[in-house]
């Protein structure tokens, strides 16, 4: 199989590329491993058949021979149309053979080294949010490089926010994490904006505001799901007055079976509790 026939212009990207090494691993290797991967890179001793080589082995491999399914297996433009599986594996150098270690993108190199690779042709598109690896999410032999099923492949760290969905009022019936959530942001949207995204109607300004409205919609609102109705982190009036506690009413309107209780509780008064535009909205009785 010919991944690149003119070996001509292989040769010409090879000694341009050829003193390139990822950034995180030149910086600092932390392990015999990666000071061993700097050196390979440093040497650039790449195979002068690309990807034919490796395919010498590898070919048998579903998982290897998936990643010509993907724009990464494009020998038109990406990895194939240069250096090939050696553009995120590394210089072939001694690997066959003897067997020389390449490039894996496994726990045995670190996040940052890892990083690095991808880095080098995405650095302008996103940046790796927090301290997660690419290939923790992405593999990019898959036929998709966006992972298939992307609600699991977060809840396999976010276990605490996908349990959500099985509570009695829920964003997760509807939507997936990445309608809320771009994992690649470098500096995400505030909680109040990504609320507004869908909820427009209770974005402000308004003549009277509630504060917390306007600072966070999470301090009465669990995003992920409750098991209270509309989301609530708890039920009136016991929400309300874990910051209004005793104003304006008995202390124990919790315990009585009355209008501050019953139906929607302080909301039967206070429907406008998002804000309000009357002139005599202060209490956002209207």
């Amino acid at each position: 199989m010919r991944i690149l026939q003119k070996i001509g212009l292989l040769t010409a990207f090879i000694a341009a590329t050829a003193l390139y090494v990822p950034s995180a691993l030149a910086n600092k290797p932390t392990t015999p491993l990666e000071q061993q991967l700097v050196n390979k890179f440093a040497e650039a001793k790449y195979s002068k058949k690309g990807a034919d080589t490796c395919l010498m082995c590898h070919k048998k491999s579903q998982s290897v021979m998936a990643i010509f399914n993907t724009p990464h297996g494009d020998t038109n433009e990406g990895p194939m149309a240069g250096l090939q599986c050696e553009a995120c594996h590394g210089p072939q150098g001694k690997h066959k053979g003897k067997n020389e270690p390449m490039l894996t993108f496994g726990d045995e190199l670190s996040v940052e080294g890892r990083n690095s690779v991808c880095e080098s042709c995405h650095s302008q598109e996103h940046t790796p949010f927090h301290d997660q690896a690419c290939s923790d999410c992405h593999n990019i032999h898959q036929t998709q490089i966006e992972v298939k099923q992307p609600q699991a492949q977060c809840a396999s760290c976010h276990s605490q926010q996908d349990s959500a969905q099985f509570k009695r009022s829920t964003h997760l019936d509807n939507l997936t994490c990445g309608d809320c959530h771009n994992p690649h942001e470098e500096v995400p949207l505030s909680v109040n904006d990504t609320c507004y995204s869908c909820h427009a109607e209770k974005r402000g300004p308004a003549l009277w505001e509630h504060s917390p409205v306007t600072e966070d919609c999470t301090t009465c609102h669990n995003p992920h799901g409750s098991v209270n109705d509309n989301l609530l982190n708890s039920r009136a009036p016991q929400l309300c007055q874990s910051c209004h506690y005793q104003a304006g009413h008995p202390g124990d309107v919790h315990n009585s079976l009355n209008g501050f209780t019953q139906g929607q509780s302080c909301m039967n008064c206070h429907s406008k509790i998002h804000g309000s535009n009357h002139p005599s909205g202060h209490l956002f009785e209207k």
